[in-house]
């Protein structure tokens, strides 16, 4: 009985639960209206919040990617506005059945569920709007189509039959993969990439992807740079599901023709776990060994044989500067060249060693190489003999110890491994190689060694000249040297090296690298009292690799350690007395207060590895020079605590200055709530940022974004000017300067520094309310008696919601600006902006080739003539009414209702340059015929070049530009 009267009483209550929800349709109808509107608003608003986040990521970056959840939530919000609106219709429509003295009440109570459902759906979209942490993220940099080859490739005969055939291969029907061997250095991996290159040319492939396997293939590596390659991306870390979402990735691309060039295959290579489904795409596979051509079962095998005679001789002269009229060095060159055996990489190697050498020294390199015995390097066949017999010979050429043990500190990083030259600056510094007085020296020195050693074709370009990479035979050749020379010793960390790491002979190694991952174990230690160089490097992101907690204790004389992907305990570097640069990436680390005990630290990079700074840490590490932090901030009073600090990259923590007024410091205390410690720090009225030559601050509670070593950069945001003052030292030669929402600031020339900042080559600033021109020289203190010299770099300017602007640059009439170094101009939101350029101004634009303005309601015009008084009587007639923008590329006016016309007082530009055109919502744009014609005509020839180079997107921004312009008036 108890239990039924349990169940009766539960029954109960939801009944009258129910019949309160359904008698509230009708009798609270009217409140049940009024929170169905009062949600609509909320929603409007969050859903105007969120447009707005979208819009400032679009301003920032440019190019975005909207958050998938975040555009699914403005979709939902779109519908189910739209479905408000047609319930308050009907709500209005029926108005008179719902009040009165006889209402309808099933009319009303229909309605008013209804209503009451559409308020809980609004609800729970205003309670999904707080998870946006991120509603958008930049766009991955355009992929360079072309694959990189050296700069003095030339397409022998034997290259050029061996192209035919693959390229024939390649295009018949029943061929799936193609496998190209030869010797190392003959050039198989220049020659796929030209393939690739010319297929993708003739739109035989419309995608063409390239990873490097290498000897030990790390599978992770490979998948990250085949993805690259084609323009996708990968967010999983765990290698097999990247191999899942790869092969997801080719099944969605099978309306498009692949090809994968997989070079440097040392052995079999299973492709599914890679992620290369079967019958996705087609293959070109280089190795040295035409047994892995059998293993992986090509359908076609091409040898890439040895250049002859005659064709061997060409590039030996073509790389040595060799007049073939020069009789003295006839007989030599030939002998020489035959040494080489026919091998490209050997031939370019000795050839720059003996640029500009004399027939003497001709001589006595010929005897070298035929001397040159190599027979000790394991694993290396006879044939492989000449081409490093070349390159060794091709190191004792090199000028300087400087340049050599550059070469051989490169062999220390993994085989076809991008290397950072800020990672080999340090490991020069903690060296001390060029004995120079600052690092700004020594990163000057290194390039001029890296290019030393470009030019011998002992290094290879990337598409990024901040690295450089190390052809696999070359680093064969440079690991061989520093075993030999006892000075660099690299291996990859296997299972039991723990055991025999006493029996290997490192004692006299000057530098070691170890590879391994988070399965293996390092030994407890290792007893190297003379090691200068340890680089340990955990190859798995998700298994830390542990260093035992006295695996230092015998290296006392180390100088630099670089740290990747370990677990470690700071204690156990207490032994290191002697360290001058200290490199942690991916690491958990712990003890950090033990980093004061590194008393010579130069060097010290914290790089993912998250590590709260001790404030005494300045105090202890006097000689630091160089500090990298991207995980946590320090504060800018403790950055003075280095007395000899020169590089700082990294963040700061938020901060005001003494006897601020409260307005001053609104902009800094807005941002407590985002604060860890909820703190703003302090800074006394006169302090001032320590000098540096190079750095890359931002401010901390911004967007987290990618710190370079080597820049001089500074991101500012939610400050009042006068807080910006503490900067004064580095605005001289800063070169990149981002501000955004920083108050009170009329002006960034003279206000933010009167000196004009004349090194600055990028200027983005963003929702600054208070500013009123960029550039103002009428109030610059240099100006008065002559022109001011002020943003003469600037070549990148990014302008939006900036409310107040009224001139980008403004100036007497006695003044003369020139923008001659300006390539990119975008402004967006500057409802107060007219115009943008004077006639003088816009005559100055030569280097101008990209121009975009957006959303600016009173613009008018880009150039205004009729104020610019440098060009004295404005006349029509003059002969002088055209204004060429010769290099301008890209031109984009979308959303201006006031825009009329390019330029005032009857002045027009052509663009013999244009290739991208874009025009949308300016109703009362006016385009002159004589313009239109010409204009139409270059963008005519650059669709043509567009179409012939099946450049889409392009084409068709070019096809809605041409068929905005027809419904343009004209006159």
């Amino acid at each position: 009985m108890e239990i039924l009267a349990g169940i009766a009483s539960k029954l109960g209550e939801l009944l009258v639960d129910a019949t309160v929800k359904q008698a509230r349709y009708l009798f609270c109808f009217n409140s049940i209206v009024k929170e169905l509107e009062d949600k609509q608003t909320n929603l409007k608003e969050a859903q105007e919040g969120i447009n707005e986040r979208v819009e400032q990521e679009r301003q920032r970056h440019r190019a975005i990617d909207i958050e998938k959840d975040v555009e699914k939530w403005l979709a939902d919000v779109v519908k189910e506005m739209a479905d408000v609106r047609t319930l308050k219709a009907n709500l209005d429509e029926k108005k008179s059945c719902f009040n009165g003295w006889c209402p309808n009440w099933g009319c009303r109570y229909w309605m008013g569920r209804k209503a009451s459902k559409e308020t809980r759906k609004l609800s729970d979209l205003l309670q999904d709007r707080s998870k946006f942490s991120i509603v958008a993220r930049p766009k991955p940099l355009p992929l360079d189509k072309e694959l990189p080859i050296p700069r003095h490739f030339m397409p022998f005969g034997t290259t050029k039959s061996a192209c035919y055939q693959i390229i024939k291969a390649l295009k018949g029907d029943n061929t799936k993969m193609v496998g190209l061997h030869g010797l190392g250095g003959v050039g198989k991996t220049t020659l796929a990439k030209f393939v690739g290159n010319q297929l993708r040319e003739e739109k035989f492939f419309d995608e063409v992807g390239i990873a490097t396997v290498s000897q030990d293939p790390n599978i992770i590596n490979v998948q990250s740079e085949l993805v690259k390659s084609l323009g996708w991306a990968l967010k999983e870390d765990d290698e097999k599901k990247r191999a899942d979402r790869l092969r997801l990735m080719f099944s969605e691309s099978k309306g498009s023709k692949i090809l994968i060039i997989l070079d440097d295959v040392w052995k079999e290579l299973d492709l599914e776990t890679v992620g290369i489904p079967a019958n996705c795409c087609k293959i070109l596979l280089t190795t040295r060994l035409q047994q892995v051509c059998d293993r992986m079962g090509c359908d076609t095998r091409i040898k890439l044989d040895t250049l002859d005679q005659a064709e061997g001789l060409n590039l030996l002269r073509e790389h040595a500067g060799i007049d073939v009229a020069d009789e003295a060095l006839t007989d030599f060159s030939k002998r020489v060249a035959d040494e080489c055996k026919g091998l490209p990489l050997a031939i370019k190697a000795v050839g720059s060693a003996l640029r500009g050498r004399t027939a003497d020294e001709w001589n006595v390199a010929l005897d070298k190489l035929q001397n040159a015995k190599l027979d000790k390097i394991e694993g290396i066949d006879k044939d492989s003999q000449g081409v490093y017999g070349c390159l060794k010979f091709s190191y004792d050429y090199l000028n300087g110890d400087d340049s050599r043990s550059c070469f051989l500190l490169c062999s220390l990083f993994p085989e076809d491994y991008k290397i950072d030259l800020e990672d080999l600056l340090g490991y020069a510094v903690g060296l001390a190689c060029y004995q120079a007085e600052s690092i700004e020296k020594a990163r000057s020195l290194l390039r001029g060694t890296i290019k030393g050693l470009k030019d011998s074709s002992l290094l290879l370009d990337t598409d990024d000249d901040r690295f450089v990479k190390m052809h696999d035979v070359v680093r064969d050749v440079a690991l061989w040297i520093g075993k030999v020379e006892k000075k660099f010793f690299t291996r990859k960390v296997v299972i039991g090296f723990p055991e025999r790491a006493g029996e290997e002979d490192l004692k006299q190694y000057r530098g070691i690298s170890l590879v391994g991952n988070g399965n293996q174990e390092l030994p407890s230690g290792l007893k190297c009292r003379s090691l200068h160089i340890l680089r340990l490097e955990n190859t798995e992101y998700d298994n830390k690799l542990q260093v035992p907690e006295h695996f230092f204790k015998e290296m006392p004389a180390l100088k630099v350690v670089t740290i990747i992907g370990v677990v470690l305990s700071l204690k156990s570097l207490q032994f290191l007395t002697n360290l001058q640069v200290l490199q942690l990436i991916r690491c958990e680390v712990t003890d950090a207060s033990f980093l004061g005990k590194l008393e010579g630290l130069q060097i010290l990079c914290l790089q993912r590895s998250p590590i709260e700074i001790p404030e005494e840490l300045g105090d202890e590490l006097s000689r630091l020079k160089l500090l990298y932090i991207d995980n946590c901030s320090i504060s800018p009073i403790m950055m003075k605590r280095f007395p000899r600090l020169e590089e700082f990259y990294g963040l700061i923590k938020n901060w005001e200055v003494e006897g601020m007024s409260s307005e001053e410091s609104y902009a800094g205390c807005a941002e407590l709530n985002s604060q860890p410690d909820g703190s703003v720090l302090c800074l006394p009225k006169d302090f001032s940022f320590t000098k540096l030559q190079r750095y890359h601050i931002n401010k901390v509670n911004g967007n987290w974004w990618t710190i370079r070593r080597g820049r001089r950069y500074l991101r500012i945001g939610n400050n009042h000017k006068a807080t910006l003052v503490i900067f004064s030292a580095l605005y001289p030669e800063l070169e990149n300067l981002y501000l955004e929402r920083v108050r009170c600031c009329h002006n960034i020339v003279p206000s933010i520094d009167e000196r004009g900042l004349n090194e600055l080559t990028i200027l983005d600033v963003t929702d600054c309310k208070d500013l009123e021109c960029i550039m103002d020289a009428s109030k610059s203190p240099h100006g008065k008696s002559g022109n001011p010299v002020m943003l003469s770099r600037l070549a990148e300017l990014y302008m939006s919601e900036l409310p107040e602007l009224k001139w980008i640059w403004n100036a007497p009439a006695q003044h003369v600006i020139s923008l001659h170094s300006l390539t990119e101009l975008s402004v967006s939101r500057c409802n107060n902006l007219t115009y943008i350029f004077t006639l003088s101004q816009a005559r100055s634009l030569v280097q101008l080739k990209s121009l975009k303005v957006s959303k600016c309601e009173r613009l008018e015009c880009i150039v205004e003539a009729k104020f610019d008084y440098n060009e004295g009587e404005i006349s029509v007639g003059d002969g002088n009414t055209i204004l060429v923008l010769p290099l301008l590329r890209k031109l984009k006016f979308k959303h201006l209702p006031e825009f009329m016309t390019f330029g005032s007082e009857n002045y027009y530009s052509t663009w013999p340059a244009l290739e991208e055109l874009n025009l949308s919502n300016c109703p009362k744009l006016i385009v002159n015929s004589t313009e239109l014609e010409a204009n139409l005509q270059y963008l005519g020839e650059a669709q043509q070049t567009a179409d012939e180079a099946d450049a889409s997107q392009e084409r068709n921004a070019n096809e809605d530009a041409s068929e905005d312009l027809r419904n343009f008036k004209t006159y």
